[in-house]
């Protein structure tokens, strides 16, 4: 066994951040998380002319 115990974090400490990230890699990172939250809610534009409504049609099955 080992002698050392590990601390817990306290919840009221100071966490330190990691370094900021490019102004430019920002933006990209921004812009696809709002596309993707945006997805993830169902209000986004439908991605298939098919499908108006974006949803598949709900028939799974395999027709030969």
């Amino acid at each position: 066994m080992r002698s050392e115990r590990h601390s817990q974090r306290d919840l009221f400490e100071d966490r330190t951040t990691g370094s900021e990230l490019r102004p430019d890699l920002r933006a990209k990172l921004s812009a696809l998380l709002q596309v993707l939250l945006t997805e993830a809610t169902g209000k986004g534009p439908p991605t298939d002319p098919a499908h108006p409504n974006g949803k598949e049609d709900g028939d799974d099955q395999d027709h030969a």
